[in-house]
């Protein structure tokens, strides 16, 4: 058996028996591997040990990531949330965060991979939420929601993103 082959079953076993192979990107593990030369020779204990934290630190990272904005008409609270691991936790957050602020608060925005903003005009208690890759973006089509709604004074109350 070559030491290159020994060198992948051991390293094989460590991570089955060390790192659970969880929502991983497919072609991780031999990212980390090429990326500390195959672990072969006297540091090969070390290697392993680099490869190993190199697939738990970049291959195991959650592949979805929840965020939610919570808003109240009447009294212009908001309330937000980012980067939670699930829908039901963001909105919890959200809404959280928004009663600190006013009684009237619901979620208006629940979305996951993306930003999302509410564009109000506070006066007329009327909003609009927008949805985007970026935070400019959402911003721009919450603003232009709002004033499809009937023009006004629109302005941004929140915005925040969800991103793995």
């Amino acid at each position: 058996m070559t030491l290159r082959l020994l060198s992948a079953l051991v390293l094989s076993f460590v991570f089955a028996a060390a790192v659970p192979l969880a929502p991983a990107r497919a072609d991780c593990v031999d990212d980390c591997e090429r990326a500390y030369g195959g672990c072969s020779g006297p540091e090969q204990d070390q290697c392993l040990e680099r490869v190993q934290e190199c697939y738990r630190l970049e291959c195991n990272k959650p592949t979805t990531s929840y965020g939610a904005i919570a808003y109240g008409a009447q009294s212009t609270a908001s309330g937000y949330a980012f980067n939670e691991g699930n829908a039901g936790d963001a909105d919890r957050s959200a809404l959280a965060n928004c009663r600190q602020h006013g009684d009237d608060c619901k979620i208006v925005a629940s979305f996951s991979n993306t930003c999302a903003a509410v564009a109000a005009v506070e006066s007329e208690g009327r909003f609009s939420t927008g949805q985007a890759g970026t935070k400019d973006q959402a911003q721009a089509n919450a603003m232009k929601a709002c004033q499809a709604q009937g023009g006004g004074k629109c302005e941004i109350e929140a915005w925040t993103c969800a991103f793995p």
